[in-house]
């Protein structure tokens, strides 16, 4: 008994540790070819000393970006900041989505931390600096641009790192103060031209819609030769992976492509001996380029070509910062380039709408069609309860009673066996007292015992394990969605649980998973055994409970708060099964 269970319940943490592993393993780095000069070096990131087609890092003083006018964009969704310092945007605030809470004080700690790169400091710096003035907001330029004014989307020219210094840098004039957008006022632009000294202009035009996060994008090219060049995004999205504390999946550059029949996308993997070097890559897949960008756990910086794109390049510094871009080849000039971008949540319905696959951004695993079917359902059920706590109970119940049948057969099976292993049990005793110097005699008799009473030892693993197995692939896809749904982001439940996708501050609910753990263990008669593993048995019985608390309690509380309901609802099948059992008895 003690095996079998303690194998049940090693299947059921491999669900918990298994997905961030395949997540981690599921797009390994592919084999780079080396351009000299270009692919990897260890010079300062994105600085380079002689024209490249890199990404340079902005070369904007402070003084330009203070002194330069700010045009602000608002709609029911977001609040846009454009500088018109390179017509970039400054600022990306989501209305509908608070900003993460960090502590201070930890800030502050790492900040006295004495081990910590000036570049790191800077950053904890401007991070105190913003959580000190409380923004209510989430924030999608990432700290790093704000640092060294470098904002999106940046136009980059591979054979003029000059000229890109200076279209990324020089003053935009706009006619407008700004933009307000509202059901009465659903749609609206924003145009800004720069013209040099040599009268070479460009005009970029900003289109922006109430009803959704998609931005268009059209760059005009006015004297200027015949050229290619990228058009950037980054470094980074959002918070950086250091302030997060707590886990979090992938984040970094994100690319989409279409070969005629399905589509596809690639992230970026990146060995330990590229942890310090500066990393260009450059994809040009065959098929068509549907957008590429950057993206962490829960939103996503998109920019997707309105015309053929040639590559998607993605650079990443020594300091870990990523960018990317898309490459896009020359046209006659005056003749404008079309680009929409997507600055907003990962979530499937507004990701579906913009319509070019950015909802594959949002990975749920191996599982992913599982996973979107009781995605819907778990919507359905926190529409109805206008709460996603009790909508994850309702989730949970409901997948317990689809595997009803299964799991009650494993039970009585389990608890058959559990009657007949203890009625031979004296038996097994004695024989082990009488040829404990003999084990191949041992187990000769033992099998012979098995035979003349009817017990079959290996349908414990049929009928405890095999229904387990199956019910896998349900676990894994409930656990990508619990993980990864931006719905949980700041979802609050009951009390002291204002935050499904984080873990419980309290640690109450991991408390509670471990004694229904416990509970659920006792029920099943782990550590009730007799003979030589009952020890053994009552050992596991009190240590798995203890262990699964302790992984438990860094966990979002939306997973814990599965869980927690799984083990109850499987209590209470196993207790109508004893109860049944001793009314057939009688």
């Amino acid at each position: 008994m003690g095996k079998r269970t303690a194998l049940a319940l090693f299947l059921s943490l491999l669900v918990i540790m298994s997905y961030n592993y395949m997540m981690a393993r599921k797009y390994p780095p592919a084999e780079q070819e080396v351009v000299p000069g270009q692919t990897k070096e260890t010079i300062a990131p994105y600085r380079p000393a002689q024209p490249s087609g890199r990404m340079p890092e902005s070369a904007v003083s402070p003084g330009i970006i203070s002194s330069a006018r700010d045009f602000v964009v608002e709609t029911d969704l977001v609040r846009l900041v454009i500088t018109e310092s390179g017509a970039r945007i400054k600022s990306c605030e989501l209305k509908r989505y608070p900003e993460e809470k960090i502590d201070i004080r930890t800030v502050r700690k790492q900040l006295s931390a004495g081990r910590i790169s000036q570049r790191e400091r800077n950053k904890l710096e401007l991070l105190l600096k913003r959580l000190e003035q409380k923004p209510q907001m989430a924030q999608l330029v990432s700290l790093p641009s704000t640092l060294d004014g470098d904002f999106s989307p940046a136009i980059i020219f591979p054979d003029d790192e000059e000229a890109s210094s200076e279209l990324n840098s020089a003053l935009y004039r706009c006619p407008e103060e700004g933009l307000r957008l509202s059901n009465d006022n659903p749609s609206g632009q924003l145009e800004f031209i720069y013209t040099d000294s040599r009268g070479r202009k460009i005009k970029k035009v900003y289109s922006f819609s109430n009803s959704n996060y998609s931005i268009g994008l059209d760059i005009s090219l006015r004297g200027w030769k015949k050229a290619d060049f990228l058009l950037s995004c980054g470094p980074d999205v959002g918070m950086p992976r250091l302030q997060r504390g707590r886990m979090y999946g992938y984040q970094g550059p994100v690319s989409c492509f279409y070969n005629g029949r399905q589509a596809w996308t690639q992230t970026e993997k990146y060995s330990r001996s590229e942890n310090n070097l500066f990393v260009r890559r450059e994809h040009r897949q065959k098929g068509e380029i549907l957008w590429a960008g950057l993206e962490n756990k829960y939103f996503l910086t998109a920019l997707i070509p309105l015309q053929p794109a040639d590559a998607v390049i993605v650079e990443k510094n020594k300091a870990g910062e990523q960018k990317a871009a898309l490459a896009v080849s020359g046209k006659d000039p005056g003749e404008p380039y079309n680009f929409r971008l997507y600055l907003g949540p990962k979530k499937r319905e507004r990701l579906k709408e913009i319509g070019v696959s950015l909802e594959k951004s949002i990975d749920y695993g191996f599982f992913g069609t599982i996973a979107r079917f009781m995605y819907r359902i778990l919507l359905f059920f926190s529409g109805w309860t206008n709460n996603f706590g009790w909508g994850i109970i309702l989730l949970c119940l409901v997948t317990k009673i689809l595997f009803y049948p299964l799991t009650h057969h494993s039970f009585e099976s389990m608890q058959k066996m559990q009657q007949q292993m203890k009625s031979i049990q004296p038996e097994m005793d004695e024989l082990r007292e009488k040829f404990k110097d003999n084990p191949q005699k041992l187990n000769k008799e033992i099998m012979g015992l098995y035979r003349r009473r009817g017990v079959n030892p290996l349908s414990s693993c049929q009928s405890g394990c095999l229904p387990l197995l199956l019910q896998m692939p349900v676990f894994f896809a409930l656990y990508g969605i619990l993980y990864n749904s931006i719905e949980l982001r700041g979802a609050p439940f009951i009390g002291w649980i204002t935050d499904l996708s984080a873990k419980d501050p309290y640690y109450v609910l991991p408390i509670l998973m471990g004694i229904s753990m416990f509970v659920q263990q006792k029920l099943t008669g782990m550590g009730t055994a007799g003979g030589a593993q009952q020890e053994q048995a009552k050992m596991m019985a009190y240590l798995m409970p203890v262990f699964l608390t302790w992984i438990f309690a860094s966990l979002p509380s939306g997973v814990v708060l599965y869980w927690f309901t799984f083990n109850v609802a499987t209590a209470l099948q196993q207790l109508l099964i004893r109860k049944k059992q001793k009314a057939v008895s009688i």
